[in-house]
């Protein structure tokens, strides 16, 4: 037995030596790779990144397409009427509540904003593809010298107005020369709600 062993092992070595013998080795097969699941931040991103305050109707228009104007309806008993007027050049959507109007030197807001006219009804309006909405601003007439506020009103003059469409936070720039305005934090302007035309 000792000498078949030592047989064996001899033939093994000299197979080794010449070269007889290939050891085949194959890596294990790796487990097919995985998809890593989609991340959140890698959705699409939303059409729009706009801000809105609570109580914002569904579809509520994006300032981004809205144009606004101011046209003057005039005066009585010591204050000035104008209607603001939103222009939708976007698709179909929706307005409703007060807008913020104040007055600006530039980019920069000078004075109170104007307060909403609480005795009138909110509903929400529809603004058609190239179609308007409107908002009552009546002013007290403060120029010159404070008007009928007097000297509680400090007056200065901005370049225009800035208009925040209702729930948004972004305003829109309009540009009226020589607007007059209280400076020291007296409010002189109201705004009503957004109506139909």
């Amino acid at each position: 037995m000792l000498r078949r062993s030592a047989l064996i092992v001899s033939t093994l070595a000299t197979l080794l030596l010449a070269g007889c013998v290939t050891v085949n080795y194959s890596p294990p097969a790796s487990s097919p790779s995985r998809s890593a699941p989609p991340s959140a931040s890698s959705a699409s991103p939303s059409p729009s990144t706009e801000t809105f305050t609570p109580g914002a109707p569904a579809n509520q228009c994006l300032t981004t397409n809205l144009s606004v104007s101011l046209e003057d309806e005039g005066a009585s008993a010591g204050h000035l009427h104008a209607k603001v007027v939103f222009t939708n050049n976007g698709p179909d959507c929706v307005l409703k509540g007060f807008p913020t109007v104040q007055v600006a030197q530039g980019a920069a807001p000078i004075g109170a904003g104007s307060e909403e006219d609480s005795s009138a009804a909110v509903a929400p309006v529809t603004l058609m593809a190239g179609g308007s909405a409107i908002a009552q601003l009546t002013s007290v007439n403060i120029d010159p010298g404070g008007g009928p506020l007097g000297d509680s009103c400090v007056v200065d003059h901005g370049t225009g107005y800035l208009v925040t469409p209702p729930h948004s936070t972004t305003p829109i720039p309009v540009d009226v020369p020589n607007v007059p305005a209280c400076t020291n934090g007296i409010v002189w302007m109201t705004a009503g709600p957004v109506t139909a035309p």
